[in-house]
């Protein structure tokens, strides 16, 4: 035994040894063959130091690796370190740690004439606009198109998808871009919330003494005070395929009214209302669910917006019955963090009142029924939106002062809404409109939850009066708003590198090394080739119990943290991110509604845009994410500041908050000096005085040639 154990001892010596060797030759600084490769000087990180190319001192390190590798700081990462390896080349780590922001650090570039200590920058990231308008207007930037005979496996992925190809060209036809992906034609964000608490409302029949009795004055007026009547698809019992059911809502039964009735609710009343409701309306001669939860969750679920606030209402008025302590203050439906693209959940939550363009690709904008982009923040559908989310925020079914509010201080509201256990003081969390896995995970974290994904509300989304209510969701994958370009000064064997580099990560083995890691990540069969499973008809490779524990233990099952903390994956370098990786790193509790979710989306029961070009329903055109605009038209939007402080998406520190967001705390009033004291006033003005007539005029030019290419 003693012996086997000395052994053990010195072989894993020389494997540690046989891996810092392989990696320091990788880093380029001490491989006998280091002198002869050639190097490209690279700017590639996300938005901090612990998601750069390289590992920075900080929590990362040291790090082993499944194949007990171990990283200190100052190597590469695996992802970038295998890339080194398998196309024979160094790398020399131009990005700037004090920098941040992709978007400031290429305008910084641009200033030094992508040079950094005197050395030609060769390639780098930027925004997906303005790396189009500095090659179009500066000729900096390598046109790929005049490359495509190097780039084999990129040109067969455009030639596939026609309508990315015209997304990423400039008005010429141009492509001064790889882009990034972060999962390709696949559902993005959905609704989550605590099933527990909607069975515990909804199924039971009895009325306990946990019931609290306080009174809530009552601020959310009906969105459908004339009722529904309209035919719904939805899942079978088996998920096998789709039925239709009929969704009939008289104008005296809409449960907002019957709640209003009343001169005040309390939990009591409100869950006694709903349940009756449901019984009513979907159970008693109907038979269209067996259990009352079954209108919200479930692939059968047709709840519309109205019977989604009369949930809340039932959660945030019974603390006690849901958590034991009746002085509790429960948060129905809150954003991610207090920065301005999370508060734009809220939003994006807009679809569920049938309202579009709300989480569009590029601004704003969705295309209507003949073709043309209407961009949705000049719409009454909008306006009225805003409205009902400042009834919901009177209400408190939003969370109270959500573009700054610290919670534990904490601006983290998921981890601390939804907290480690039903006791904590912070766990009052019901909803939120946010990414699968990441919310999910939290499930592993605190027994007592159970967060699912649900269907969206049904709406009419066609023009709100034929009454075709359908399940929709605008939050489909393209392309991102970023990605990496090669600089013109780079030429002869820099170039082909770099070119080889950009085709590589468009191959399938490339793809999966950016997407699931190096194959020490992975599970292999006896004969030493890959193990795949299958992902929605496609095969994809197996992680291994090593990784997923390590995403467990090191990220807190959060997969992106791991992927770009520790293998430095999931950047927005051009490659299409599979999501077969992420599915595999679900919680088990949460599987079987997002399994549910992805039948909806293969029976089309949950419709969605796509990426053709010969749709006869508009409904179905994808917004591109950038437009060929002109250099002249670029100078004239961007000359329309007001609608950058109005609806400011930018995360930066220093970014302002919205004034859309204190429209919904404050409902139409005089806020940063723009004069929304009334609906009419909001849309006229937004019209005329801040331009966003012009700005769709130029859009819609642009979006001409768009389809023209």
């Amino acid at each position: 035994m003693k012996s086997k154990k000395i052994m053990s001892g010195l072989l894993a010596i020389l494997a540690l040894s046989t891996a810092s060797c392989k990696r320091n030759d990788n880093n380029g600084s001490n491989g006998s063959n280091s002198s002869n490769k050639v190097e490209l000087n690279m700017s590639v990180y996300y938005n901090n130091n612990d998601t750069r190319m390289r590992f920075l001192e900080g929590n990362q390190v040291p790090y082993e690796s499944p194949d007990q590798s171990t990283y200190n700081a100052g190597d590469f990462k695996p992802v970038w370190q295998s890339l080194q390896s398998k196309l024979n080349f160094k790398i020399n780590d131009v990005s700037d740690t004090g920098t941040q922001s992709i978007q400031k650090y290429f305008s910084t570039l641009v200033s030094q004439k992508f040079t950094v200590n005197s050395k030609p920058v060769n390639i780098a990231q930027g925004n997906s606009d303005q790396i189009i308008d500095e090659g179009t207007q500066h000729d900096t930037l390598v046109n790929l198109n005049d490359y495509m005979d190097k780039m084999p496996d990129f040109k067969k992925f455009l030639d596939e998808n026609p309508t990315v190809k015209k997304t990423i060209s400039n008005k010429d036809g141009k492509i001064f871009y790889a882009p990034y992906f972060d999962g390709y034609d696949d559902i993005e964000r959905m609704m989550m919330l605590r099933s527990d608490w909607v069975e515990k409302l909804l199924d039971q029949d009895n009325v306990s003494g946990d019931i609290d009795t306080k009174i809530t004055n009552l601020s959310y007026q009906p969105f459908y005070p004339n009722g529904i009547n309209s035919d719904i698809e939805v899942l079978n019992d088996n998920a096998t395929g789709k039925i239709t059911i009929h969704k009939q809502i008289e104008d005296a039964d809409n449960i907002i009214s019957q709640m209003n009735s009343e001169l005040g609710i309390n939990g009591e009343k409100a869950i006694k209302l709903l349940r009756k409701y449901i019984d009513n309306n979907y159970i008693t001669g109907k038979s269209i669910y067996k259990k009352r939860s079954e209108l919200f969750l479930g692939g059968k679920a047709a709840y519309d917006v109205d019977e989604l606030v009369a949930l809340f209402r039932c959660v945030k008025l019974n603390p006690k019955l849901l958590t034991g302590d009746g002085s509790k203050k429960i948060v129905p439906l809150f954003n991610r963090e207090p920065k301005n693209n999370r508060t734009q959940d809220y939003f994006r939550f807009l679809q569920f009142f049938g309202v579009r363009g709300v989480e569009s690709r590029q601004q704003w904008f969705y295309i209507n029924e003949e073709g043309k982009i209407v961009d949705t923040r000049s719409t009454e559908e909008f306006a009225n939106g805003i409205e009902k989310l400042h009834q919901m925020y009177q209400e408190g079914l939003l969370l109270e002062d959500f573009t700054s509010a610290k919670i534990n201080n904490s601006t983290d509201y998921r981890a601390s809404l939804f907290g480690k256990s039903y006791k904590d003081s912070t766990a009052v969390g019901f909803a939120t409109y946010d990414y699968n896995q990441t919310t999910t995970a939290l499930n592993d974290s605190n027994p007592e939850l159970n967060l699912v994904s649900i269907l969206p509300a049904v709406a009419d989304f066609d023009d709100g009066t034929d009454g075709n209510f359908i399940h929709y969701t605008e939050s489909w994958r393209s392309v991102k708003t970023q990605g990496w370009f090669i600089t013109k000064q780079t030429t002869g064997k820099e170039l082909d590198k770099a070119l080889s580099l950009f085709n590589y990560l468009y191959s399938d083995e490339g793809n999966r090394l950016m997407s699931y890691g190096p194959d020490e990540y992975l599970v292999k069969n006896d004969d030493g080739t890959i193990k795949t499973m299958d992902y929605q008809g496609k095969q994809v490779p197996v992680l291994s119990d090593t990784t997923k524990d390590q995403i467990k233990s090191l990220a807190k099952g959060n997969y992106t943290n791991y992927y770009r903390f520790y293998l430095g994956g999931t950047f927005p370098v051009g490659y299409v991110k599979e999501q077969g990786m992420e599915y595999q790193t679900v919680v088990t509790s949460a599987q079987p509604s997002l399994n549910m979710i992805n039948k909806a989306i293969q029976y089309d029961v949950l419709q969605h845009p796509n990426h053709k070009t010969d749709n006869t329903n508009h409904l179905y055109d994808i917004v591109p994410t950038t437009l060929p605009y002109t250099n002249s038209e670029l100078n004239n939007i961007n000359s329309y500041s007001d609608l950058q402080v109005i609806f400011n998406s930018k995360t930066d520190k220093e970014a302002q908050t919205m004034t859309v967001n204190k429209l919904v705390i404050n409902g139409w009033s005089i806020q940063d000096n723009y004069n929304f004291s009334t609906k009419e006033k909001y849309l006229d003005s937004i019209k005329t005085t801040y331009h966003l007539d012009n700005y769709v005029t130029i859009a819609n030019e642009a979006y001409t040639r768009f389809k023209a290419l």
